[in-house]
């Protein structure tokens, strides 16, 4: 590694000394906001179900959890074409313009009168959401230097399981206070006025950010470059067909199937081993997520300091598989079932920092972000799976334990390939041509 100059150094402080905090609070806060309803307006469906939807629209577990995946079928359309359009147009713009689509369509769905409508309207909501990802990682991208990303995309991600904290006590209030329709309308207004306040106060990228000093956008401009210049446009086949890069896809297939389910079910989990109210199993469905925060944050920590990667992704794996499944054993004694399931919880996003660090070790960097991307494809197949398989198994045994047991074994599936990862790779050069540089199996 090249060492540092004190020059260098001392130039990169005097240009820190003159940054403000106007990024973080205009850029990164709303953003947060905006992706923490995106996530509450795909998974409320949950509360939904104990809302007596399906009961009104005259649909069973299994019609249900395919309107939860269907969502996700709709949601790996718009994947890599939303980072294109966010490229090639004013991301800004975009990511506003999806989530006022989005949240038309999530208020929508408290209208829906039928099966077709309810199917429907999950497609399209996952047809605006998918493309919303992407663009809000490119918009990052443009606002952060390569010294700040990490922090800021850390602070971004707290956006997934603070967004089941909020959900569940809120969704629990609006469903003893009203009815499952409102809750979809209720929940799905918020994203077109917080869309509003990112249009509002937000910007593309920094060189049209009238708000932003001189010196501030020359600090993050410079910051990026050396980032710049190792992006190439070519051996994307061979990176993204690699088998080290199908294997972190089956890992992430397969913890998605279980994750998936595991939030589209956790508030019928929680009213199953508890018997709360509605209320009740709002809160209580709020815990596992305040555990997931803690593990989010602890997990990616020390996978850093030890660089242990695949260590940390395996064993959060089995362990969410293992406390999952104790939970299950004792669904007879409430206060058991309970502890683990909140246990279980803090495993449930713990592997994404070392998860996604592996292939930016394993990679040339030219081609991280191909690969990033096949790994995203296709692990959300299992976002479309998991929902469905779990009701279909509810169904088939008359046992919802069964379901957990669906999830359980996925999960544990995810654990042992993780095992074979390989975290480090070396370079190879490919024959002229298309193929480029690949990394060695």
């Amino acid at each position: 590694m090249t060492p540092v100059s004190h020059e260098t150094t001392s130039s990169f402080a005097n240009a820190a000394a003159h940054i403000t905090n106007k990024r973080w609070t205009r850029i990164l806060i709303p953003l947060l906001f905006l992706y923490m309803i995106n996530f509450i307006d795909r998974n409320n469906i949950g509360f939904a179900v104990i809302g007596g939807m399906n009961q009104e629209l005259g649909i069973d577990n299994a019609e249900a959890g395919l309107a939860g995946g269907l969502f996700y079928l709709g949601y790996l359309v718009l994947q890599i074409p939303g980072g294109i359009l966010a490229e090639r147009y004013d991301v800004k713009r975009l990511v506003v313009g999806l989530a006022i689509a989005w949240g038309v369509l999530a208020t929508a769905t408290g209208l829906a009168q039928d099966l077709t409508q309810l199917l429907v309207l999950r497609f399209l909501l996952g047809l605006a959401e998918g493309a919303v990802w992407p663009a809000i990682l490119v918009m990052l991208a443009r606002w952060f230097t390569d010294r700040e990303r990490s922090t800021a995309n850390s602070i971004w991600l707290v956006c997934l399981p603070a967004s089941f904290v909020i959900m569940g006590p809120v969704s629990g209030l609006i469903l003893e206070a009203t009815d499952w329709r409102w809750l979809f309308i209720i929940e799905g207004i918020p994203a077109i006025l917080f869309a509003l306040v990112v249009l509002a106060v937000s910007a593309a990228k920094p060189q049209t950010a009238p708000w932003l000093p001189a010196a501030e956008r020359d600090h993050i401009l410079s910051g990026q470059a050396s980032a710049s210049e190792r992006v190439k446009v070519t051996g994307y086949r061979q990176a993204i067909l690699h088998p080290q890069v199908l294997l972190l896809s089956a890992v992430y297939l397969f913890w998605l199937l279980g994750a998936v389910g595991f939030f589209t079910w956790v508030p019928a989990i929680m009213q199953q081993v508890s018997s709360a109210g509605l209320t009740g199993t709002g809160y209580l469905s709020a815990l596992p997520y305040v555990a997931a925060l803690i593990g989010l944050l602890l997990v990616g920590r020390f996978a850093d300091r030890t660089q242990r990667r695949k260590l940390f992704v395996g064993v959060d794996l089995a362990c969410f598989a293992l406390f999952l499944l104790i939970a299950t054993l004792f669904s007879g004694n409430t206060i058991a079932a309970l502890t683990f399931i909140v246990i279980s919880g803090f495993f449930l996003f713990a592997m994404h920092a070392p998860f996604w660090s592996i292939p930016m070790e394993v990679l040339p960097p030219h081609l991280v972000g191909a690969a990033i991307g096949m790994i995203s494809l296709i692990g959300n197949i299992g976002s479309f799976i998991g929902p469905y398989l779990m009701g279909y198994v509810q169904n088939a045994t008359g046992s919802f334990t069964a379901g957990i047991y669906v999830l359980v074994a996925s999960l544990a599936i995810a654990a042992v390939l993780t095992f074979f990862v390989r975290e480090r790779g070396t370079t190879a050069t490919a024959g002229a041509g298309a193929g480029g540089a690949v990394f060695a199996a």
